[in-house]
């Protein structure tokens, strides 16, 4: 099998079935009485432990190269873990499964994001096809889920997601094993807390949790919302994930490569502006069609595609991963934030109030971003190319 190819294939199935747990368990959690707050546990437990285990992760990889036997590890405990749910039967169940299988999964970004960057100097451009790759992987399962949900029993649904993990892991079982191996960089390492001691790396990632925040506060539960509030059905909601994410595949094309051409900033920027557009609109607008088209509109890609670029300018290949893991890991703590918050607010108030906290939080963040971020001078891509020919 082709070593592009197999890591795409296995990226891809690695994503596929997070579309499970962010699209449709929360639908399910609910039909199971579970509260907003519990429902937002699903997103924020997995955050929590990728804050705390993304640079570990990501440490690894930097000390020993070895991305394949994380990965194998990571899709077992995936596959192991999706292969319980049909067993569960009360929403506390599912969080604790899902909270077990982000101890592993929380490995993904960091290893995939730095076997992408390390392999090409033309860091936003790699990262475009890894989540390309992603994002299909992801939509995918939201497209076959959304019609299982709508027609069959939700336990169809999890083995769909448990047969993902298994095919990962045996594409990685049977891959060559230094098709998924990084050379070890000769650059002196400077450690977690030396990265986090340069401003520039710091800002970065109070940034990007602000961008997060805002992002997921109301967006972890648009499918609730759609289904319990607007009135549509399973099935609409499995197609607008499956559309937000092929279209996110879509713009990842093209962003990746935006970010070398125009810069890193004008790209977070169009991100956090994209967001506070997106929910003024929100707020004043009900129409399922129109609601469920400005959903899938691809917002993400650019802030997230924008970030992890500017964080391969701000590291080295010696601590590539390392960075990687920091950045997924304010990702993470912005993406589990956000639904603790919405999900206090929702069950307070009602879930349209949350979209007023996320509009302005994409506000502040964009005034902040463009006071506070700094495009690097790109040595680091220089320094790249002549210690990894």
């Amino acid at each position: 099998m082709n070593e592009r190819f197999t890591v795409q294939l296995s990226t891809a199935l690695a994503f596929g079935p997070t579309g499970i747990i962010w699209a449709f368990l929360p639908i399910h959690l609910r039909s199971l009485h579970a509260s907003y707050f519990l429902i937002s546990l699903v997103p924020l437990v997995p955050a929590v432990e990728t804050i705390a285990l993304s640079p570990f992760w990501g440490g690894i990889l930097d000390k020993t190269g070895k991305s394949h036997n994380i990965l194998l590890l990571s899709f077992l405990a995936q596959a192991v873990g999706f292969s319980t749910f049909p067993l569960l039967s009360n929403p506390e169940g599912f969080v604790i499964v899902v909270s077990l299988i982000g101890l592993f999964s929380s490995s993904f970004i960091p290893v995939y994001a730095a076997m992408a960057t390390v392999a090409s100097p033309q860091y936003g451009r790699a990262i475009g096809r890894f989540w390309v790759s992603a994002s299909l992987g992801y939509a995918s399962v939201t497209l076959l889920g959304g019609f299982l949900y709508q027609y069959f029993q939700v336990n169809y649904l999890f083995i769909l997601g448990a047969l993902y993990a298994f095919s990962g892991f045996l594409v990685i079982l049977f891959a060559p094993s230094d098709a998924l191996t990084l050379t070890k960089s000769l650059e002196r390492p400077r450690g977690y807390w030396g990265l986090l001691r340069q401003r520039k790396i710091a800002l970065l990632c109070l940034l990007s949790v602000a961008v997060l925040v805002s992002a997921s506060a109301f967006n972890s539960f648009f499918t609730v919302y759609l289904v319990n509030i607007l009135n549509g059905s399973k099935l609409v909601a499995g197609l607008a994930a499956t559309a937000t994410t092929i279209l996110g595949a879509l713009a990842y094309r093209y962003v990746g490569p935006l970010n070398d051409r125009i810069g890193r900033k004008p790209v977070f920027l169009f991100g956090a502006a994209g967001y506070a557009a997106y929910y003024t609109i929100l707020y004043f607008v009900t129409n399922i069609t129109v609601v469920t088209i400005l959903w899938v509109l691809p917002i993400y890609p650019l802030a997230q595609s924008a970030s992890a670029a500017f964080m391969s300018d701000y590291t080295s290949a010696a601590d590539r991963g390392k960075g990687l893991g920091l950045l997924e890991s304010a990702l993470s703590l912005g993406g589990g934030l956000g639904p603790l918050a919405g999900g206090l607010i929702a069950d307070a108030a009602q879930l349209q109030a949350v979209i007023v906290f996320s509009l302005a939080i994409a506000l502040a963040t964009a005034v902040s971003s463009q006071l506070l971020l700094k495009e690097s001078p790109r040595t680091t891509i220089a320094t790249s190319i002549r210690t990894n020919p």
